[in-house]
């Protein structure tokens, strides 16, 4: 099938055979769900969709970051993505602490009890990312039946790590302290992110091992879990499929590997910090100590290897991982939720794996 023919299937079209294909990878110390391009299965290279934005975008766009950039992408309004939910409610909430006050956006309070997920955007930790995930909060809250509260965190550089972090925790401790008030169960935390999101989640876990909470769930979006140099040295670009779209693959490929050094910088005082696992958690030793997680990597993302490694090892040490690759798809796909149908499976198989995992359902 040609790609011209491919897009003009719909959106429920393409997600519907999402929901009914994929390939399982079975190999020692990994389990993997790979999910072709819907109509599209046996072709290589980016998804159709993927390929027209990477090719309309401005292409200063797509290029390593630096810190004269920051102003300019601050200032971007790049909301792409559809409101898939059904009527879900939004409302803001303000925690004030002793310095500091910080903005929330509940999802989907109600007067029924129901789990929580605490959610934590991407953006680099420089970047407000939250109306861009306004709609894939919204869908996340109806596919799973939870309440999702999703915090601004404060941003680098002129809050470095580990303000946002601690931001992120406080969250946590809002929402368990006050459960009656969001009516959650308290017993039913979870964290998610996307992006840096994913690495703030799992710094979250790492510092609640001495709260009195527990944290029932992880899920974690395209994720990065290594701020060192650890996994970019060992990174190797022919760990892709370039055989088709070549010169827009290896564009972000590059793009990305190398803005991880402006990523560093900004973010920490200290460039010994990269190997602490509340900055790196692929470095993180106690694995074992982790809750059940759901992880999806993009084909073409950078972070992939490195997200791949760190499902693994947390197999390894006998955690329960859903691991979910889509073929075709770049970095922080999950946002482009209504746009991309593979947004939205993400999210329908993140909450069957959420209630499984929660709630034994």
């Amino acid at each position: 099938m040609s790609e011209k023919e491919n897009m003009k299937y719909t959106h429920d079209e393409l997600a519907a055979r999402l929901a009914n294909n994929g390939t399982y990878i079975e190999k020692e110390k990994e389990s993997r769900l790979l999910k072709g391009i819907p109509f599209m299965e046996d072709n290589k290279g980016l998804d159709p969709r993927v390929k027209q934005f990477l090719e309309e975008v401005n292409p200063t766009l797509r290029r390593p970051l630096e810190t004269k950039d920051l102003d300019e992408i601050r200032a971007q309004e790049n909301v792409d993505n559809k409101d898939m939910s059904d009527n879900i409610k939004v409302e803001t909430e303000y925690l004030h602490l002793e310095n500091r006050t910080l903005k929330l956006r509940v999802y989907n309070r109600t007067k029924t009890v129901k789990p929580a997920l605490i959610y934590y955007h991407g953006g680099g930790f420089f970047e407000r990312d939250e109306d861009v995930i306004e709609n894939l909060c919204k869908f996340l809250a109806d596919a799973s039946n939870t309440v999702v509260i999703a915090v601004e965190y404060r941003l680098a550089p002129e809050h470095p790590y580990q303000d946002g972090m601690d931001d992120c925790l406080e969250t946590v401790r809002y929402a368990y302290t006050f459960s009656d008030r969001f009516y959650i169960n308290p017993d039913q935390i979870g964290l998610v992110g996307d992006s840096v999101g994913g690495n703030l989640a799992l710094g979250v876990h790492h510092l609640s091992r001495e709260e009195e909470w527990n944290i029932r769930f992880i899920g974690l979006f395209c994720p990065l879990v290594d701020l060192s140099d650890t996994s970019r040295n060992a990174w190797d670009i022919n760990h892709y499929d370039l055989s088709e779209d070549r010169e827009l693959i290896r564009r972000e490929l590059i793009t990305m590997k190398e803005s991880l050094y402006f990523i560093q910088n900004l973010y920490l005082e200290h460039l010994e910090d990269v190997y602490m696992p509340l900055v790196s958690p692929l470095l993180r030793e106690d694995k074992e100590k982790l809750p059940p997680m759901f992880v999806i990597t993009a084909e073409f993302d950078f972070l992939r290897l490195q997200a791949e490694q760190f499902a693994s090892q947390v197999i390894e040490n006998g955690v329960s991982v859903r691991h979910i690759e889509y073929k075709g798809m770049d970095h922080a796909f999950i946002r482009k939720i209504g746009v991309y149908p593979q947004a939205y499976d993400a999210v329908k198989e993140f909450s069957v794996y959420f209630k499984e995992a929660v709630l034994n359902k």
